[in-house]
């Protein structure tokens, strides 16, 4: 299509949406990079003029899926030359790197062409003939599998009830949170089993304690000093404007403390650099609390207005000074007590915590409560500069309807009526947060059993347990801890059921294994992103057919909805009825959609933009708290009954520590005497995915483990040596990189490692040490994970050896 017929389309879709006076329709890319080769520019060259040697580009639009699958984070164009993809850019129009737009990716999406054609993927479905955990199957078809794996899961639902049936969430999963909860829901389960290491557990412990509506700090060019505790955007978000935003603000004065165990690229960058020991965050955040409210310098008007129980938590922290936290933390009291005088006299102050804090220790509610509470008391909440001050985006100017994923649908039982609980959350087999916590306001998408938890009901026969499970895009040996306890409950689950473009290691495990196509290989996922400009929306539009007998995460559900009679609660089988209904008073339709090579924006009128509301507007901000104001002592959990229908909550932090910590556990530490963590979100891949795509594989060959020279210098260990990280736990083998930006007594490393270090032979699979994933080194007792959001630590004691000739013999 040439520029004029682009511009013609659009044209056609702006008439159609009727925004001739709300806003004006730009059409990306005409006479810009994205027309074909020898299309002609301001007149055009005539035809004679073209080269019928060179190859037939075009540019299509595609949203990136390299931060995981169905995601719609960055809008990308991609060039096809002769059909085959060839280059991928941002598309500069589609507000991706915040307010300004770059054509820039990050290593993952400028990646990403490798993973459509990487030769590696799984092509056609395929039954298990041998024993779990060999790996021997036979190819067949999808009528097959889908009718065989729908007869056993409607004889197992018939059986043991609807619950029976669970599936695995990677991550915040598009796919599964609308039509994989749309399933859930028509057949009768509410087991989404979320991972209990992601941003849940965090926005939860937010939720509970200053609202639901307060957001990270914004307006950073209005921000003093800005608090950065155990977040790596230049990691997890490195092409969505955190990073740009965070140097803007350094460039214009704004004083940076920088809290966690490695010092990642911006924290060398900050003014303070806190080194805490992982998992003792809690303690740390307490000790700031001691000198803030001990030296009051608190804000004395908002906290006597705002807050509830703050006596009782100024008598409770009186316990816990700087000399108490120092040998804990691994951080001077003096520092301690420093930082403490800084949140507590510079405003205005926004605090930015991240995966590190509260999703990943098992005391993380009370650590994400107390940075949440150091930020109220200090007068930072709703000011410009703080937390939850966004400059509005307005309204959107397109509207796309979320897919209705029928909750209704989930039934009540009686003992759901009987307790005031929503429905479904009786059938919880492991609630991830307190069964009375989970509800419309407080979830993503539905009610959530803990990932684990789960499976390890299934693994240790406990009443009720799961029978069936689809694992669609997660690797359950990496997502979670202790794979070999994980294969105890592959083994024993009636069906296991795996979709995905590569073998992972669980699919040794499965009944069925089943190609997935890349999201890249269908037109299958509408997205927007609005901003004061204006909306952007855009449709991904297939680069190529399907590999083999690939098929998309969304017609899977369509597929075996279909296969169990419930085709009609799922657009019959076609997921573009799905998608018209989306768009049904959007103004576009899915062909204006889809002929548009980058998307479509509408511009918001510079004299319709929203103004800056009025700050400081608590009443709305602590609505759904009890009695509208911020819990100093938590009224809305303390007394009521944990996430194991144990144990009553309390309401005042408190600090627990890790399981294994050099303080916590000083007889363990003279066996172990190294912390050792990891990395949760990655910049080179997203967790266990993409670590061997060539491109990324090149920039970081080995499984590395960070440690400070000082510390290798005591153990023999040179720079580039492969070591054995040994815990009480498990054992990994990894590359040791020095690194002087972590502490001496601290060892970093990154999750998922596993199929870098993975044999193709299916009996060196099932032998879990020979990896190098850190998830084999983590203690497992339920006992000890967060009893409000299910959070597990990712810490423990480890020693240290270099890797001996005969060490993977064990």
């Amino acid at each position: 299509m040439g520029d004029l017929a682009k511009l013609a389309a659009l044209g056609r879709a702006g008439a159609a949406c009727g925004m001739d006076a709300g806003g004006l329709l730009v059409p990306l890319g005409a006479g810009g990079p994205i027309a074909p080769l020898g299309a002609g520019r301001g007149g055009g060259a005539s035809a004679a003029a073209v080269d019928p040697t060179a190859p037939v580009r075009e540019v299509r639009h595609a949203w990136c899926q390299m931060c995981g699958p169905a995601k719609t984070n960055c809008s990308t164009l991609c060039t096809l030359e002769n059909g085959r993809w060839t280059r991928v850019e941002g598309n500069p129009n589609a507000l991706n790197n915040g307010r300004h737009g770059t054509c820039s990716l990050c290593a993952k999406g400028n990646a990403a062409p490798q993973i459509l054609y990487d030769p590696h993927r799984i092509l056609y479905p395929m039954r298990r003939v041998g024993a779990k955990g060999e790996g021997r199957f036979v190819r067949c078809t999808w009528d097959e599998a889908l009718a065989a794996i729908a007869a056993r899961l409607g004889s197992l639902c018939d059986q043991y009830g609807p619950a029976c049936y669970g599936v695995l969430s990677p991550q915040a999963y598009p796919v599964l949170r609308t039509v994989g909860r749309r399933f859930l829901n028509v057949i009768g389960s509410p087991n989404y089993l979320h991972s209990g290491i992601c941003a849940l557990q965090r926005r939860a412990s937010k939720t509970v304690t200053i609202g639901g509506a307060v957001c990270p700090p914004a307006q950073l060019d209005k921000t003093r000093l800005l608090v950065v505790w155990g977040a790596n955007p230049e990691n997890s978000a490195v092409n969505q404007g955190a990073v740009r935003d965070r140097l803007d603000a350094l460039a214009g004065g704004t004083t940076v403390v920088d809290i966690r165990p490695l010092m990642d690229p911006l924290a060398s960058k900050a003014d303070i650099w806190l080194p805490v020991r992982p998992g003792t965050d809690g303690a740390l955040a307490l000790a700031f609390l001691h000198v803030i409210i001990g030296e009051g310098l608190y804000d004395r008007a908002f906290v006597e207005e705002w807050c509830l129980g703050f006596d009782k938590l100024a008598d409770h922290v009186r316990t816990f000074p700087p000399e108490w936290a120092a040998p804990i933390t691994g951080i001077a009291a003096d520092d301690i007590r420093r930082v403490a005088r800084m949140m507590g006299t510079m405003a205005p102050m926004g605090i930015l915590y991240g995966n590190g804090i509260g999703d990943q220790a098992v005391d993380g509610h009370w650590a994400c409560a107390s940075i949440c509470l150091i930020e109220a008391i200090t007068g930072n909440l709703d000011v410009p500069g703080g937390g939850g001050a966004p400059v509005p985006p307005g309204k959107p100017l397109v509207r796309v309807a979320p897919i209705d994923a029928l909750t209704e649908r989930l039934p009540f039982s009686d003992e759901d009526r009987a307790n005031g609980w929503c429905a479904g959350v009786s059938a919880l087999v492991a609630p991830e947060t307190p069964r009375w916590y989970q509800s419309p306001a407080t979830w993503e998408s539905g009610p959530n059993s803990a990932y684990f938890r789960a499976l390890m009901g299934v693994a240790n026969d406990e009443p009720g347990h799961l029978r069936a499970v689809l694992g669609q895009a997660s690797n359950p040996f990496g997502a979670t801890r202790q794979p070999a306890r994980v294969a105890e409950a592959l083994r024993k689950l009636d069906l296991y059921v795996v979709h995905d473009t590569r073998w992972n290691p669980s699919c040794d495990f499965a009944d069925f294994v089943l190609p997935a196509c890349t999201h890249y290989e269908c037109s299958q996922q509408i997205g927007t992103k609005n901003g004061p400009e204006g909306t952007f929306v855009a449709v991904t539009q297939a680069l190529a057919a399907p590999m083999g007998e690939s098929r998309s995460d969304w017609d899977l559900y369509l597929g075996l909805a279909g296969a169990l009679g419930l085709g009609a609660d799922f657009w019959e089988g076609d997921m573009d009825a799905c998608l018209r209904e989306q768009l049904a008073g959007s103004g576009l339709t899915l062909e204006e959609l889809r002929a548009a090579p980058a998307g479509v924006f509408v511009e918001r009128p510079a004299d319709a933009r929203p103004p800056e509301p009025a700050r400081c507007d608590y009443a709305r901000l602590f609505a759904s708290l009890p009695e509208g104001k911020v819990q100093c002592a938590n009224a809305w959990i303390g007394g009521r009954v944990d996430n194991r229908d144990e144990e009553p909550l309390g309401c005042l932090p408190v600090y627990v520590g890790p399981p294994e910590g050099l303080a916590e556990t000083p007889d363990l530490a003279r066996d172990y005497p190294l912390v050792l963590s990891d990395v949760h979100a990655y910049r080179l891949c997203n967790h266990s995915y993409y670590t061997d795509t060539p491109a990324l594989h090149a920039l970081q060959p080995t499984p590395w483990v960070k440690i400070n020279p000082a510390t290798a210098a005591r153990y023999g260990i040179a720079d580039g040596d492969w070591v054995r990280v040994e815990s009480p736990h498990g054992c990994v083998r990894l590359v040791a990189e020095y690194f002087e930006g972590v502490a001496p007594d601290v060892l970093m490393t990154r999750r998922g490692w596993w199929r870098a270090t993975t044999p193709d032979d299916a009996a060196e699979r099932a032998r879990f040490a020979w990896q190098s994933d850190s998830s084999v080194l983590y203690d497992t007792d339920e006992r000890r994970f967060d009893r409000f959001h299910s959070a597990m630590a990712k810490q423990t004691l480890v020693r240290i050896a270099r890797w001996e000739e005969g060490d993977d013999d064990e």
